[in-house]
């Protein structure tokens, strides 16, 4: 028998302490997944011959029905995922076949997804888990949890990833001694495999001890005066010694603070420093600072734990705490706040960046607000500004003027120009929207790259006939047309802008809502001669793959100069207002049309 290979468990992105600690019993969840996989292929490969609890995929493949599954879930890669798991075709199904070995995933109120495997000889078999927040973690894991059920090894992971815990085992009963056999005629028998004990977690390393406020072979003095570097105390006492009191007149050096030191020029720490430092020219610390550092020139650390306050801020290390000033810089991760003009930030996680320009190169960005917002790194949270860009595998919201997702994964984009190269899990919400995939993007243009187009040609009661374009999103799109009128007492050219929606209600039948503004023109001049607002609710039915008709009523409100102009309806209309440069009438109508791709 084959062992099943088993996909490497990706690393999920870094990100805030806070962060670590809400996904951290979801990996445990997929860490043991991983480990009873690998158990069950260990097991079928060095346990005895045995009856088979349940049948392997056979090679006519398995049937995966999708129902009401959370909305951040992809189908089709579900599909995939547990394709590769299995090593078997897997195809998505609309219902169960008798017969056939299905897979039916299904959603909980609770957030949980509940899956369930058919056997095809009727045996059945569920599991209700917990999944993880990202989309591609989360399929891994209902993949992991389709292998499992389809050799029937669950029942340990339902604790693991479950919410409820699980129901007790019956304890066993001893069985009657069997009367010893003579040793000539005894056989050897294999042993009976017992239950896979759990294995403990493994505790959370401790977190690093924090910098201690002594230096070994250094003295401690209560306090130190100098003018210059060893011209002052340091001239009795040397550089290698820690102060509890500095005093700086231009410049002082020391190994480390433990305590306080004003300056009106330069502090300088070579080890370390535990207290606070205030000058009026620059702080330096080149090793660990825990408090703060407060000046009105340059600020440098090590690595802080605490703030620095001045006009430029450098952290070679991590901060844990807040920088605030005109120019901060961070070269490590930020579990706290960066505040300034420019902020700069390049470690394996950023909490938060307020300024005019925010730079974060991390794995995992949660917060920039400022006017300018760049993050290149795995995952990208919130990016409040006037231009946003993210350039990361997953990034989850924007709102801006201008937003750019250049990854596989974006949430939500609010703003007038939102562009996501990949695809768009949540929504698009501006004037501009391009995305390479998107259920849902509201905008006056919309283009996706993945999305529908239907060429559209239809007909008013009005004697106006359009042909045009009708594309967007699974929900949403825009209409662009040209046409003409035919009837009157002379012909007109129209040109029709709208946007609607679209709610499928079987595989050949559909329903959209349409918004469209008409214009109808001179054929000489070009000028405007009437305005149709028309809201309108359509019935299609598909008659093949690429050609569905389409029909319903509207209401219709026209707006023109002059009353001859504004009365288009054949059969009346009823006057809504009319003054000396403008009349409106209104009617209702109907709409009949066919449409291509």
């Amino acid at each position: 028998m084959n062992t099943p290979a088993l996909a490497p468990l990706p690393a999920p992105p870094r990100g805030s302490p806070r962060r670590d600690r809400k996904t951290s019993a979801r990996g445990a969840g997929l860490l043991l997944l991983h480990a009873l996989a690998a158990a069950g292929a260990l097991a079928a490969v060095t346990a005895p011959p045995a009856p088979a609890l349940a049948e392997e995929p056979s090679a006519a493949g398995v049937d995966l029905v999708v129902d009401g599954a959370p909305w951040t879930l992809d189908p089709d890669a579900v599909r995939a995922a547990i394709g590769r798991e299995l090593g078997a075709d897997v195809t998505l199904a609309r219902a169960a076949t008798a017969g056939r070995s299905t897979l039916v995933l299904r959603g909980e109120p609770d957030g949980r997804v509940t899956l369930s495997h058919s056997a095809a000889d009727g045996r059945r078999i569920e599991r209700t888990i917990d999944v993880p927040e990202d989309p591609d973690r989360a399929a891994e894991a209902i993949a992991l949890l389709a292998g499992n059920l389809v050799r029937d090894e669950a029942a340990e992971l339902a604790a693991a990833l479950g919410k409820r815990p699980p129901e007790a085992p019956p304890a066993a009963q001893p069985s009657p001694a069997a009367p010893p056999a003579p040793p000539a005629a005894s056989r050897p028998t294999p042993p009976s495999r017992a239950a896979r004990p759990a294995k403990a977690a493994r505790p959370a390393p401790a977190p690093p001890e924090p910098p201690r406020c002594t230096l070994p072979g250094a003295k401690t003095v209560l306090l130190g005066a100098d003018v210059f570097p060893y011209v002052g105390t340091s001239t009795l006492d040397g550089t290698n010694v820690v102060r509890r009191y500095s005093l700086n007149l231009i410049a002082g050096y020391t190994a480390g603070v433990a305590g306080l030191e004003l300056g009106a020029g330069v502090n300088i720490a070579s080890s370390f420093l535990c207290g606070a430092q205030l000058s009026s020219g620059a702080n330096l610390v080149l090793g660990p600072a825990r408090g703060a550092q407060i000046t009105m020139g340059l600020n440098v650390a090590g690595s802080l734990r605490g703030a620095q306050v001045g006009s430029f801020n450098v952290a070679v290390g991590p901060v844990t705490g807040a920088q605030g000033g005109v120019f901060n810089v961070a070269v490590g991760p930020v579990d706290g706040a960066q505040l300034g003009v420019a902020n700069v930030a390049a470690g394996a996680a950023i909490d938060l960046q307020i300024g005019v320009a925010n730079v974060a190169v991390s794995d995992a960005t949660d917060v920039q607000v400022g006017v300018a917002n760049v993050a290149a790194g795995a995952a990208t949270d919130v990016q409040v500004g006037v231009a946003n860009v993210a350039a990361g595998k997953s990034t989850g919201t924007q709102i801006s003027v201008t937003n750019v997702a250049a990854g596989e994964s974006t949430g939500t984009q609010i703003g007038l120009f939102n562009i996501a190269t990949g695809k768009v899990g949540g929504a698009q919400i501006g004037l501009v929207n391009y995305a390479g995939d998107s259920p849902f993007s509201l905008g006056l243009f919309n283009f996706i790259r993945n999305g529908r187009l239907h060429v559209d040609v239809w007909g008013l009661e009005s004697g106006i006939v359009v042909a045009g374009v009708k594309h967007g999103s699974d929900h949403f799109h825009n209409i662009y047309g040209i046409g003409l009128r035919t009837i009157g007492n002379r012909p007109l050219l129209v040109s029709a802008l709208g946007l609607g929606g679209r709610i499928s209600i079987h595989q050949r039948a559909y329903v959209d809502l349409d918004v469209l503004g008409y214009t109808l023109h001179e054929p000489s001049t070009l000028e405007s001669a009437a305005t149709i607002a028309q809201a309108r609710a359509l019935l299609g039915f598909r008659l093949f793959p690429a050609l569905a008709i389409f029909g319903g009523p509207s209401f219709n409100v026209s707006f023109s100069s002059t009353p001859k102009d504004a009365q288009l309806s054949p059969y009346g209309s009823a006057p809504l207002g009319s003054d000396a440069t403008s009349t409106e009438r209104a009617w209702p109508g109907l709409v009949l049309g066919v449409q291509a791709f």
